[in-house]
């Protein structure tokens, strides 16, 4: 009897013990599920996000393309090279010649004197009446454009046809006011290939200074002019290129503080060449600050 109750026993403790691992597998399974659906729920929500971060990003890309018409846009090339309407050579006095550039609204600059043209030279409004020679060069700068390529072109003419003005004086109260101008000329030759950083370049004033009747800055005053750049033709760089500063003129012992300089460009190719600056050639600088002048 004792026997058959243990038994017994043993059986009821077995099918506890069976209904209880079965509970704890099937709370675990349940945990499983929500971890799944709380994943996928997560998923869900990581798409949305993205899905808004998307359009949020298309719409900030339309309002960009929408603004873009009254914003400058970005640099996309460069603007075409200016083109002369005589071919180079021989002309006659009063010979014009008209430039353009097939860069649609391109503002035009040049210089006739060797200088290399930028946005501080003579903008093209019309066509230009050669009266001697001139080394002609113009460049093209467009909206949202690189400037263009620098175009160039020689024109002579017969000497004897007109002769060359001669640079008036000028005549001052006896002061040298801020902002007048001045006009120089180079006195000798330099080259990019031999030319280096902080060399004078010489110069000459091409004008008498005035104080009433009196000359007190004679024509043929020396002034020097200081190089900031110089740069030899390279070809694998391009062409060589100088550029100088003029910073004052030293008369009587006083020093008149100036402003202004100019840049010269050699001739690009295959073989690209040195940068030359020629005896003669016109440099306009202007006084920076009121200096009284000594009679």
């Amino acid at each position: 009897m004792k026997a058959a109750l243990l038994v017994l026993a043993l059986g009821s403790v077995m099918a506890y013990g069976q209904d209880d691992a079965a509970q704890q597998a099937m709370q675990a399974a349940q945990m499983a599920s929500q971890q799944a659906i709380a994943a996928s729920q997560q998923a869900m929500d990581q798409a949305t996000i993205a899905s808004q971060q998307a359009t949020i990003n298309m719409q900030q890309a339309m309002a960009n393309a929408s603004s873009s018409s009254s914003c400058p846009g970005p640099i996309i090339g460069m603007a075409s090279q200016p083109t002369f309407s005589v071919k180079k050579g021989k002309v006659a006095a009063g010979t014009q010649v008209r430039i353009k550039s097939a860069t649609h609204y391109a503002a035009i600059y040049y210089t006739t004197d060797g200088w290399a043209p930028s946005k501080d030279s003579t903008h093209y409004t019309g066509p230009i009446t050669i009266n001697a020679d001139s080394h002609l060069q113009a460049i093209a700068y467009g909206p949202n454009l690189l400037p263009s390529s620098i175009a160039r072109i020689d024109y002579t003419v017969d000497a004897a046809a007109i002769a060359p003005p001669q640079p008036a004086p000028l005549t001052t109260d006896g002061i040298l006011h801020a902002k007048t101008a001045l006009r120089l000329v180079t006195s000798t030759e330099v080259s990019s290939q031999t030319a280096e950083v902080g060399d004078k370049i010489p110069l000459l004033l091409d004008q008498d200074v005035k104080a009433g009747d009196a000359v007190v800055i004679p024509k043929g005053t020396p002034v020097d002019g200081i190089l900031v750049v110089a740069d030899p033709a390279n070809k694998r760089i391009g062409p060589g290129d100088m550029v100088f500063e003029v910073r004052s003129l030293i008369v009587q012992g006083k020093t008149v503080p100036l402003s202004g300089g100019e840049t010269v460009e050699g001739e690009p190719g295959r073989n690209p060449k040195d940068a030359m600056i020629e005896p003669g050639m016109v440099v306009t600088v202007w006084v920076t600050a009121d200096t009284p002048l000594k009679q």
